[in-house]
């Protein structure tokens, strides 16, 4: 298995709000996460640092070696996260709504565990076809889902990108997970929304196919996006179970 991940802030942002990392537990299994601290509220890069830190270092304890242990501990180290950035954002008052997004992965064979709050998005590269297997939390979705309005009327819903759900202000952190196979010539790519406001699925999964090592993959898939305007922070994080790096 190879790993590469790189963050930038982008070309029209002063601080990188974005976070990322790869942690192995015990038994060496490994889980690979990012963050994107809500821009709308202060301390974002606070309250990201702190979602993948904590995880990652708690993730690292674990002996979990199957699927549904995972699970219970993917909602559990939520729930206690949540709390622990909600209070710590309550002893300072610039830091009293910092929030962030979140998008993880923990790998197993043939298998991987996808868990996200917000908009911060998981792809998955099969063959030919690049697939987002997490839900972006925003308004509009939100409102599909429900049936309350059609995807054509939430377009026009007010605040219809608004994140609606991530860690930190609210008690409540309600993280979606789904489990989906994870083969031998498959290609995870965990992103914040920066890189895909300003790609498409077709550039990105161009450069996820181009013949050099994962890690230049993951530079030009930041590149790319800076070359675009990025106007928000650009994170890309590879995951490949291929150990061959291809120079081609």
């Amino acid at each position: 298995m190879q790993i590469a991940f790189h963050t930038d802030s982008g070309v029209k942002r002063n601080e990188n709000q974005d976070y990322v990392g790869a942690f192995t537990n015990q038994k060496g299994n490994v889980m690979v996460m990012v963050a994107d601290g809500v821009t709308s509220t202060e301390g974002g890069e606070v309250a990201s640092a702190m979602a993948v830190e904590h995880f990652g270092h708690a993730w690292e304890k674990t002996t979990i070696e199957t699927i549904k242990p995972s699970i219970a501990w993917i909602k559990e180290t939520v729930a206690f996260e949540n709390d622990v950035i909600i209070e710590a954002g309550q002893r300072f008052d610039d830091l009293k709504t910092m929030a962030t997004t979140l998008v993880l992965a923990i790998l197993f064979d043939e298998q991987v565990v996808i868990g996200n709050l917000g908009d911060s998005k998981a792809f998955l590269l099969h063959h030919n076809n690049l697939k987002q297997i997490s839900f972006d939390h925003n308004l509009k979705n939100e409102l599909v889902r429900t049936g309350t309005v059609s995807q054509k009327q939430a377009e026009n819903v007010p605040n219809a990108n608004s994140v609606t759900r991530f860690l930190g202000v609210d008690r409540h952190a309600d993280i979606e997970i789904g489990q989906h196979k994870f083969s031998d010539e498959d290609m995870l790519f965990l992103t914040s929304d920066g890189i895909t406001k300003v790609l498409n699925k077709t550039t990105i999964k161009q450069i996820m196919r181009t013949a050099t090592t994962l890690d230049l993959r993951a530079h030009e898939l930041i590149r790319s996006a800076n070359n675009n305007g990025a106007s928000d922070n650009v994170t890309a994080l590879l995951v490949s179970r291929n150990n061959e790096e291809d120079t081609k």
